[in-house]
């Protein structure tokens, strides 16, 4: 649940608590919207945004993830399965400690950025290589490494 609260946190850090408070109303409303333990409003009306109702929810839904009391992880964990759902698929692979596929697919991103930045002449070409670069650096320091070779083959610790 730590990870989860961390995670979200980064991401309002990023895009807003807004546009985070907003993805997770969708997913919560989505899955079927209130509860017993939790309970937001609308975030619209007919197609037309209710912008009351959204900054309520952002309110409500920061002070439950930074709140310690039982009745705030009671409401968080309510909300769990629409905060795993409204996560970017990057961010929610770090949670599901999915390590490799999540590291993988920060390089594929990092390399595809270096491809467009030579296609176009980018001026910040070093710095496309230098993420991809930091990224694949990244999947070898985790996997394992060989610590002697023999007859029988490779050793790993």
């Amino acid at each position: 649940m730590e990870r989860l609260k961390a995670e979200i946190e980064q991401w309002a850090i990023e895009l807003g608590q807004e546009h985070v408070a907003i993805e997770i109303c969708k997913q919560f409303f989505i899955m079927g919207g209130n509860g017993a333990a939790v309970r937001l409003s609308q975030i619209e009306n007919n197609g037309i945004a209710d912008w009351r109702a959204i900054n309520n929810n952002r309110q409500q839904i920061f002070r439950w993830l930074r709140g310690d009391s039982k009745a705030a992880k009671r409401k968080i964990q309510a909300l769990e399965p629409a905060m795993l759902e409204a996560l970017p698929v990057e961010r929610r692979a770090r949670i599901d400690s999915d390590t490799m596929n999540y590291l993988l697919s920060v390089f594929l991103r990092n390399a595809s950025s270096v491809l467009i930045a030579v296609l176009l002449n980018d001026r910040d070409i070093g710095k496309h290589i230098q993420a991809a670069h930091v990224s694949l650096d990244a999947i070898f320091n985790s996997t394992p490494k060989p610590i002697s070779h023999d007859a029988s083959g490779w050793r790993f610790r």
